[in-house]
């Protein structure tokens, strides 16, 4: 059989099954209003938490820089693309989240797969959460340690795998601080008091916290008072840019300037993009980042109450609704659209089989109207009530702060 009938037949099957995925075309900035196969929506489907993809600052930063330093940084940073806009942006991430090393990568997924495999090592166990990231599992698998799989969410299995593990040469435990596709938060103050007590690294993956929680948007960890080893961010979230970052001691920065082969062999960001993420920090950490911080815990928390449906944590961005079914799922968000409303149908291997589900995300920017519209859109298809079988575990989020 052909490459070309092998992926034909591929392809055919999982139309069948209701997971073909089919690109939709988008046109113009992102925003709660989007223009999608020509056509106006209002969007529940981003992770621009706080509505700054297309805030005109962050744009001219990155026109000015483009002038000045053109489109690409024309090689690795090892090699002659490490631009004064990068070494500017890790100095304004260091400062933010209060650590002495940063280094930055091209996404969030290069970020945890640099890291991982850089990090974990032969002879050493890595704990991970049954429900984090797919970059975090390639991590994992990239890296020499031996893998331990727990149960999403609970601490108990964590002190067992690490008691467990007492014999290796490190144990590393990785977690998501807000999990992207139930929304609910990790609790990393426990987390944290079992890595001390069994001398554990902790690496934990903030992308969808970085921005938008936490005093000065710094995450979770800083909500909880937790410091982890390694911390993973990304800009292309709530920050409104691209890239991602991994912040730690200054010695684990330089390892990963030698080591991390997704940092080592790529071509750095354009210096266009860092302004751009220069920019979007000093705006998360000033008094209009609070103002943004508090619009989007108003916001996920009206919402909630007017679907009760919804898990995730109360002030999470991210609400899933449990559909189960793959088909249906994708037929209600087809049926939002022809009411005017973006919201993505998420199915496996995404999420595990037979929860396939809604992802609302939820923004500063949405306004009150908007809420409604979706609520009484969702009430018409009867699906505000909540099943205990399948809506995910609801941890209680930080409320926003400085």
């Amino acid at each position: 059989m052909s490459l070309d009938a092998d992926a034909r037949g591929e392809l055919a099957a999982l139309a069948a099954a209701a997971r073909l995925r089919v690109p939709r075309v988008y046109d113009g900035a992102q925003g709660v209003v989007v223009q999608v196969d020509g056509r106006e929506l209002v969007s529940f489907a981003s992770n621009d938490y706080l509505g700054l993809a297309s805030d005109p600052r962050l744009a001219r930063a990155a026109a000015e820089e483009l002038a000045r330093s053109g489109a690409g940084a024309g090689s690795s940073r090892l090699v002659i693309g490490n631009h004064r806009a990068h070494v500017e942006l890790e100095r304004a991430v260091a400062g933010w989240l209060q650590v002495a090393g940063v280094r930055l990568f091209g996404s969030g997924y290069a970020a945890n797969v640099g890291v991982l495999s850089t990090l974990a090592r032969e002879g050493d166990v890595v704990i991970s959460d049954a429900l984090n990231h797919a970059s975090i599992i390639d991590g994992c698998r990239l890296g020499r340690a031996r893998v331990v799989v727990t149960p999403h969410g609970d601490v108990g299995a964590l002190e067992a795998g690490l008691r467990s593990a007492a014999g290796a040469s490190r144990r590393l435990v990785v977690t998501e601080s807000v999990f992207s596709m139930d929304g609910d938060v990790a609790d990393l103050a426990a987390i944290a008091s079992l890595c001390r007590r069994y001398d554990a690294v902790l690496i934990v993956d903030e992308a969808h916290a970085i921005g938008a929680m936490g005093p000065e948007g710094r995450g979770i960890a800083a909500a909880a008072g937790v410091v982890p080893d390694v911390m993973i961010g990304t800009f292309g979230k709530a920050l409104g840019s691209f890239g991602a970052f991994a912040a730690s001691s200054q010695a684990v920065a330089e390892l990963l300037w030698n080591r991390a082969r997704s940092f080592v062999f790529s071509t750095a960001l354009p210096p266009s993009v860092a302004a751009a993420g220069r920019i979007a920090v000093e705006l998360v950490r000033g008094s209009e980042g609070v103002g943004l911080r508090r619009n989007l815990y108003a916001n996920a928390c009206a919402l909630r109450k007017v679907v009760p449906a919804l898990g995730g944590g109360d002030g999470s961005p991210i609400a899933p609704l449990l559909v189960g079914d793959d088909a249906e799922t994708m037929r209600l968000a087809a049926s939002l659209i022809g009411d005017g409303l973006l919201v993505q149908g998420i199915r496996p291997p995404t999420v595990p089989v037979g929860t396939a589900r809604l992802r609302l995300s939820v923004s500063a920017s949405h306004s009150a109207a908007h809420i409604a519209e979706l609520a009484r859109a969702l009430a018409h298809r009867d699906v505000h009530k909540p099943s205990a079988s399948t809506t995910p575990r609801a941890a209680a989020c930080p409320r926003p702060g400085r």
